[in-house]
């Protein structure tokens, strides 16, 4: 225990690594945990929470011992934590937690038509109806739900079918109804 204490309250380039790594984990997971609640899913983002916990009292406590001799040490954590958030954001964007609902606007009927299929072929459950422009001009509206792992899929099959399609993709806060949550790729 005393080798831990002397370590920590030293000044090298470890213990600066370890409160930038230790900084950027636990902001990371604060992130992360934050979203997941955001998103509805509180179980995990509790058990996150219990590590993230766990390592801000290591390293505030590693920071904080002896901060005054050594300030590099409270740099050291400001820039972890910035960093931690962008890495949390990039970690909870590629694990695509939630849903989004993309919205699809054809100038097009048969394209319209044809994106449809398309996305049906490949698992996606969606609605197609006709709409009107602002000049009062025939348009056709696609809206499809899906999990945000999949956005990006939707967007590229649907720009490669027409790519004058104006999309707008919006995250969905809750999805209710069992007939069509069974649907939802």
């Amino acid at each position: 225990m005393a080798y831990i204490t002397h370590f920590l309250s030293g000044s090298s380039y470890l213990i600066y690594l370890f409160i930038f790594i230790g900084k950027l984990i636990e902001v990371a997971l604060s992130s992360l945990r934050s979203q997941l609640i955001h998103k509805g899913q509180r179980i995990p983002g509790a058990i996150i929470a219990l590590f993230e916990y766990a390592f801000w009292l290591m390293i505030t406590a590693s920071a904080l011992q002896g901060f005054a001799e050594d300030p590099i040490k409270i740099f050291v954590l400001i820039v972890a934590f910035a960093s931690g958030h962008v890495l949390g954001s990039l970690i909870e964007e590629k694990m695509g937690f939630g849903y989004s609902t993309i919205t699809s606007i054809f100038t097009d009927k048969e394209r319209a038509h044809q994106s449809s299929a398309i996305l049906r072929m490949h698992g996606f459950a969606l609605t197609l109806m006709s709409a009107e422009g602002m000049q009062g001009e025939e348009r056709y509206l696609l809206l499809c739900a899906t999990k945000r792992k999949h956005v990006s899929e939707v967007k590229r099959l649907l720009l490669k079918s027409d790519p004058e399609v104006v999309m707008t993709v919006q995250y969905t806060q809750q999805i209710s109804g069992s007939l069509f949550l069974g649907l939802i790729k």
